[in-house]
């Protein structure tokens, strides 16, 4: 039965927003104090509701971090999508992919913050759920995807893929770590070193000649 204007929300609606309300809570509480430094007490004091409320959205504070971290993975894996339906060729693709990464992080602050605080959380990890965290397996995947239709096209050559994943990641890494200096360390040092779109276009040429040449090299 469709719902009249000004009908309250159901059950499924409202608890939807309070999940939402409550990851927010989290969110900003642990980019600002650390992932270990914040309790479930005080992310219930935020959001105004108690404990108990919390564990029925949540079993403990790690299915909270696990939670927000997968919503993160997955703004990442829609943009390399959108990347996907418009970008052209090898270059284009990578090109705008991290053009993309550096918007998400120089557009609000606390999202370069917030990975800090997880790298910093996940080395104190025990080193199973440490490499499960840490694996950004969505993100690559996804990337890896991307690039099989170029190799199948021959734009990029046979088995670089996991070469250009890698290299990709850590300018992608970097990118992150420039924001958060820049953001949260030193500003008034960081000119002339954050990335801007003719880096990025730079350095994407660059890492696709070294692959091509490494790998004709390689025949």
């Amino acid at each position: 039965m469709k719902k009249f204007d000004g009908e309250k929300p159901d059950k499924s609606q409202r608890e939807a927003r309070m999940r939402e309300a409550i990851k927010k809570a989290a969110f900003e509480l642990m980019a600002a104090k650390g992932l270990d430094k914040v309790s479930m007490r005080e992310i219930a004091e935020k959001v105004h509701v108690t404990k108990p409320v919390l564990y029925y959205y949540f079993k403990n504070k790690e299915d909270l971090c696990d939670s927000i971290i997968a919503d993160h993975e997955k703004q990442f894996c829609k943009q390399l999508q959108n990347v996907q339906n418009s970008a052209k060729g090898p270059e284009g693709i990578l090109y705008e992919g991290l053009k993309s990464h550096l918007d998400f992080f120089m557009k609000d602050p606390i999202h370069s913050k917030f990975v800090i605080q997880m790298i910093s959380y996940t080395l104190d990890m025990d080193p199973q759920n440490a490499s499960r965290r840490s694996e950004n397996r969505y993100i690559h995947g996804m990337l890896e995807h991307v690039l099989q239709q170029e190799e199948k096209n021959g734009k990029i050559p046979s088995g670089s893929i996991h070469d250009i994943v890698r290299l990709v990641s850590g300018l992608a890494t970097e990118i992150m770590f420039c924001a958060y200096l820049d953001q949260h360390v030193c500003p008034k040092h960081m000119k002339g070193v954050l990335y801007n779109d003719e880096i990025i276009s730079r350095l994407v040429k660059i890492v696709l000649l070294g692959i091509k040449a490494y790998y004709k090299e390689q025949k």
